[in-house]
């Protein structure tokens, strides 16, 4: 992605109704892992930050991203050791985590299971690893090509991919299911009338954006107990036996 649209994630990552419905849908999720006290945690392609401050919560944590302007500002903001690189084949740091995430990454890869083989091998003996990539491939719009995604998974699709890398899939489900049909419905009328948005992530109205984010939040409540039948995302917790 251009830098442009790295200031465009950076101007609205703290406050838009995805960034903030995601991330106390992660921070539920890593709670119940239970990680060790100190905690080495690493988040692959952090982008511009929005969520360094939530993974900071949980232990010690690193960061890498390819792009050096989204780089720059998530160390500005987060305070977190924030380094240039990128996957399949340059992770800069020397060291094993407890905790691997890539949220929204994996789908910007050529070779996936390349990409994933590799955070496995940087991923402790039963560390954990947490994945969220975007579900269904028929729901692919001018959004995914700005993006500059490659693919979209089904939840079948992308368990062999996990598994093809060596992991062990304790959970995996989509999720953004409350506003799957709404989304659905934007999408295809676009496409019915020709219309042609730069991106889907914009900054709604304040009352709309809170009605939005609590919807899309409130899945923190039943993810933990239960993988959710369809949904505009997919969310996978593996861990790796060596």
């Amino acid at each position: 992605m251009d830098q442009d649209y790295y200031r465009q994630m950076a101007a609205l990552q703290s406050d838009h109704w995805w960034y903030e419905g995601r991330r106390q849908i992660l921070a539920r999720l890593i709670k119940r892992l239970c990680l060790p006290k100190q905690a080495k945690i690493l988040e692959a392609g952090c982008g511009p930050g929005a969520n360094l401050s939530m993974l900071s919560c949980f232990g010690y944590l690193s960061a890498f991203e390819p792009e050096q302007y989204a780089a720059d500002h998530a160390a500005k903001i987060s305070g977190v050791n924030v380094k240039t690189g990128d996957l399949p084949g340059n992770i800069p740091f020397d060291q094993q985590f407890d905790l691997i995430g890539a949220f929204d990454v994996i789908e910007h890869i050529d070779n996936d299971v390349e990409a994933l083989t590799a955070l496995g091998d940087a991923l402790k003996d039963r560390g954990r690893a947490i994945f969220t990539v975007p579900a269904h491939q028929w729901l692919w719009s001018r959004h995914d090509d700005i993006n500059h995604h490659k693919r979209r998974y089904s939840r079948k699709q992308f368990k062999a991919a996990l598994e093809l890398a060596g992991f062990t899939v304790q959970k995996i489900s989509y999720y953004n299911m409350w506003l799957f049909p709404l989304a659905v419905c934007v999408r295809f009328g676009k496409k019915a009338i020709g219309a042609q948005d730069k991106n889907d992530v914009t900054m709604p109205a304040p009352f709309v954006n809170a009605v939005l984010q609590y919807f899309f939040a409130s899945e923190q409540y039943m993810l933990p107990y239960m993988n959710l039948p369809f949904g505009l995302s997919i969310i996978a917790i593996c861990t790796r036996h060596k």
